[in-house]
């Protein structure tokens, strides 16, 4: 359970975004088609990047802050976040055939099951990309674009926010082969995931010379979002429903890949 509330407090940097922008003091209104969500972490009010802009966010250290605590809380969920609970989390109808074949342990009513080699690769990634991507955006708030004063060479913010868009295109591709077949909230994370790879591969072409340079990074960010709230809510929903007992897998084909049961 807490991983799935880490995942959903994603959600959060929508809120912390909108509150830092009000204290803008640019040339112009904060604009979220063009800025950069690090232009709001910015330290100082000065000139920044290739072409330049002119940045002043007088709430920077509310806005780094808070990619701390997300990033914080991503790698959280990566650590908590299990191949068991990811199966749970789907409960498609091959979970259906484990329930009858198990049953549920008389002492503790606990439902045990051992996912296959397939899941817990797939899982292990799933895992290892939301650390990564986690660590990135932590690395994003420690080391604001302008650090260490309004530099114009490439430091360690630049390779985080590739590295993040890696992990994030990598995670949500994860978690859509896991749940395929066995859910259909994976078409979501295939979605989400072609969102990000396409605002991704924008971002690169054009290299930030152009006004939608922001809405082509929030593609990114915002389908990650996205993603983990679903991957959260999805979570704690079947946690929930495995504890009363109440879990309902929905029907779908078995695939080669399903769980094998323990001692059945």
């Amino acid at each position: 359970m807490i991983g799935s509330w880490a995942a959903k407090a994603m959600l959060s940097f929508i809120v912390f975004e909108w509150v830092v922008q009000l204290g803008w003091k640019g040339n112009s209104t904060y604009s979220y088609a063009s800025n950069y969500v690090s232009d709001l972490g910015a330290v100082h009010c000065d000139k920044v990047g290739d072409p330049t802009r002119y940045v002043c966010s007088p709430s920077f250290a509310a806005m780094d802050l808070a990619l701390i605590f997300i990033g914080v809380n991503v790698v959280v969920a990566a650590c908590l976040i299990t191949s068991p609970v990811l199966w749970i989390a789907a409960h498609a109808g091959d979970l259906d055939d484990a329930y009858k074949a198990v049953g549920r342990d008389k002492t503790d009513g606990k439902f045990r099951m051992q996912p296959t080699g397939f899941a817990k690769v797939t899982t292990t990634i799933i895992r290892w990309s939301l650390a990564v991507t986690g660590l990135a955006i932590s690395a994003i708030g420690v080391f604001p674009e302008d650090y260490p004063n309004a530099g114009h060479t490439i430091g360690i913010h630049d390779p985080a926010v590739v590295i993040l868009s890696f992990g994030i295109f990598v995670t949500l591709v994860s978690i859509g082969v896991l749940w395929f077949r066995r859910t259909n909230a994976s078409l979501w994370f295939f979605g989400l995931a072609i969102v990000a790879g396409v605002s991704g591969l924008l971002m690169l072409l054009t290299g930030g010379k152009t006004d939608f340079s922001g809405i082509f990074e929030r593609g990114i960010i915002y389908a990650f979002i996205a993603g983990l709230a679903i991957l959260g809510f999805m979570v704690s929903s079947a946690a929930h429903n495995e504890r009363i007992g109440q879990l309902q897998p929905r029907p779908a084909t078995k695939p080669s890949w399903a769980p094998r049961q323990v001692g059945g």
